[in-house]
């Protein structure tokens, strides 16, 4: 009696080992494949910015446009290339963009979640009205405005 006891004992542990070894790697898989889809949406956000900033330079255009706002980022912030350049401190904006424009780093475009921003980019055709304009979030987009002056296109928040 006793021995089919241990023998069905014995069959309920490995039971929850194989059980726990398959939510394991049914885990694994799923976050591969968010992270994937996240540089996904980051690739394909940015590629639209850029061409976006390349297609509305032409002096007098005024385009309002929405992205997707990748992996749930809470805004995209732009500094303006000249802050960059003569490495200006800036006062507002995340201490991530203030000491990178500070080292004089090339970056001037950045995604921010709520305590972690990424320097995402750094585009020379970007001018901004002031130093930085972080433009949040709004249902999943970000609604930008593009004004062409040429050579550069003004970014600023497409939300009236």
């Amino acid at each position: 009696m006793r021995k089919g006891q241990i023998q069905q004992v014995f069959i309920y542990i490995v039971a929850i080992v194989i059980v726990g070894i398959i939510l394991l790697i049914g885990y694994r898989a799923i976050s591969g494949l968010t992270d994937k889809a996240c540089q996904v949406e980051k690739t394909t956000f940015k590629s639209s910015l850029e061409s976006y900033i390349t297609k509305y330079s032409s002096y007098g255009s005024l385009h309002r446009e929405s992205l997707n706002a990748p992996c749930s980022y809470a805004n995209v912030c732009f500094v303006n290339t000249t802050a960059i350049i003569d490495e200006e401190t800036l006062t507002q904006g995340p201490d991530v963009i203030k000491n990178s424009v500070k080292d004089g780093i090339e970056q001037n475009i950045f995604l921010v979640k709520s305590n972690f921003t990424e320097p995402f980019g750094f585009m020379t055709e970007i001018e901004v009205e002031k130093k930085i304009i972080c433009i949040n979030n709004t249902n999943g987009k970000f609604y930008i405005k593009f004004e062409g002056l040429g050579k550069k296109t003004i970014i600023s928040s497409g939300v009236s």
